[in-house]
Formats: C-alpha cells, structure tokens, sequence
C-alpha cells in the first residue's frame, strides 16, 4: 500500500493523536454456515496474531495457501467481494472485514475451510458475537492511523463513493429502488466499536425479488434463504425490520468491508467520512483504487498518551 507519513499542522485529523496499541483476539473463535452463493458449508477459525494485519488462510488446500488481503486481489465484485491470489480465493468476505477494522481488531488469522464465508444470518452480528466470544489482547505495536489529504470520489450513473477529509471515522449511506412502497432510505453515523455493533452490525443483506430469477440462472444465491436476507417486493420488506433504515446500514457495512481492504496489511484506522449514494462493492473497489492512485491516503504521526 502507497501510503506517505503526513506530519503535524497539515489537517485538523493532525491533532494529538493518542497512541493506541494494535488489538489481536485473546483466543480462538469458530463460526459455522454456508456461503449465500455457493450454498456450500464453510468452518471459519478466528485465531490470534503477533503480527499486524489479517492473514486469510484456505485450510482446506494442500499448503494452506494465504490471499493478502488487499484491493489488488479483489479479483470479482459480482454481489459480493472475492480476494483470490493463484487458485486459492474466498468470497463474501466484506462482513466479517467490516467487524474486525470497525471493531478495532487489528491482527487476526482467518482461516477458511472453503472457498465462501458464510453468510450467517444476512449480517456481522455473528462475527462480532465471535469477537466478544475471542476477547482481545494487546500487541506491543502502535496501531497506524491514515487520513485523507483530499476528498476523493467515484461516479457511476446515478451512484457516488466519496471520501472526505474527517477528524473521525464517519460513514453515509443512501439507497433508492423502484418499488411501489417508498423503498428511499438514508443513515449518517460515527463509526467506533459500540456504534458499529449496535448500529450497523444487525443490519441484514436484501434482494428485490426481480433480481431472484436472474441471480439463480447464473449460478449465485444457492444458500439464499428467508432466513439470512431481506427480500422486498411491491408490499415491502419480507420480514419486519431490525432497525430503522435498515437498508443503508447494511450499505455503510458493506462499504466498511471493502474499504477495509485498504488496511489488511496493518490493520490500520482511518479518519474519513465516507459516503456511498446507490452504490455498490464494484464501486468500492474503484474508490479504493482510486485513492490508492492518488496518493490520497496519510499516515499519520501518532504521540504517546499524556
């Protein structure tokens, strides 16, 4: 990752920082289920790291070959966001990203027995119930802390990424579809540990139901159930809400996901605001690249706590 040290007085996120300590999981945690595409069974282990960064492991192959986690191997974005290098690949892996960076977990081994994370029931509940499960520990290292030089932004037809330059980690999602009830929702929140498991971590995936017919002619959805996604038609949602808005947060946790990729080597945090408008992974993906190109993201000059 191209990322330049960034000294004191060049942006308000400059400002005292206190140091903070890279977090790894006190022990292991396993989670159970089968991917939303493949349909396939899959056994995740969440194991303790001395190293920064998330090492993802396919356990299953001969030589547990490792994918680093990174946009340069997102290798498809097709309703979900697979990082593969070689043979070895895992799909859907934007939930339980989206966990770890928000929760602060910066160190952690994933280690896959298959070639799909489960999809649970639809959110990152499970994952942050298997994080408390883990408990946490300390690493003896400075967890890094990146921010924006500039805002940086992707557009496609109606849909927008934008990245802003912010003294915290905020995210923004809008989301509009053509349905006959008012489909039309929004949420704006601080990203931390509590308000991501709180606020956005229950919010579930969704399909419309149109897109159901044409998702299985081409192989995906075959662990689709009603039971670990939200479907909407013409009379609204098929099961009652979890939360309020409901669909935008599970936009901020998407988004959550893929940018977190930008930290896979680290573990890093960053200090943004992003915002997603009718987007999706695929866009994502381009607003990571594009943030990459233009040098955009910052180390910042962590001090020791008073």
């Amino acid at each position: 990752m191209d990322l330049h040290s960034w000294g004191a007085g060049e942006a308000q996120a400059t400002a005292t920082l206190a140091e903070g300590r890279v977090r790894t999981l006190a022990r292991d945690a396993a989670v159970e289920g089968v991917g939303l595409h493949s349909g396939l069974p899959c056994r995740v282990t969440l194991r303790p790291r001395e190293a920064a960064g998330w090492e993802l492991a396919r356990v299953d192959m001969p030589g547990s070959p490792t994918i680093p986690v990174a946009p340069a191997n997102v290798s498809r974005t097709q309703h979900a966001t697979v990082l593969q290098r070689g043979e070895a690949s895992v799909s859907t892996v934007e939930h339980l990203l989206a966990a770890l960076w928000a929760r602060g977990v910066g160190a952690c081994r994933i280690e896959v027995s298959g070639a799909e994370l489960p999809i649970l029931d639809g959110s990152a509940l499970e994952w942050c119930r298997a994080l408390d499960e883990a408990g946490e520990a300390e690493l003896p290292l400075a967890r890094p802390v990146y921010a924006l030089r500039e805002p940086v932004a992707i557009f496609h037809g109606e849909g927008c990424v934008l990245g802003l330059p912010h003294n915290t980690l905020r995210a923004s999602a809008s989301v509009s579809f053509a349905t006959l009830w008012d489909s039309k929702q929004s949420m704006d929140c601080d990203v931390s540990p509590l308000e991501f498991t709180r606020d956005i971590a229950p919010a579930r995936t969704f399909t419309l139901e149109a897109w159901i017919e044409p998702l299985q002619r081409a192989g995906l959805i075959k662990g689709g159930a009603a039971s670990n996604a939200i479907i909407l038609d013409d009379s609204g949602p098929s099961s009652p809400w979890r939360l309020p808005e409901e669909l935008a947060r599970h936009k901020i946790l998407d988004l959550l996901g893929d940018v977190a990729l930008l930290f896979g080597s680290d573990g890093g945090a960053l200090r943004a605001h992003l915002i997603a408008i009718k987007a999706g992974h695929e866009m994502h993906r381009l607003w990571a690249r594009e943030a990459l190109r233009r040098q955009a993201l910052a180390r910042l000059e962590a001090r020791p706590a008073a």
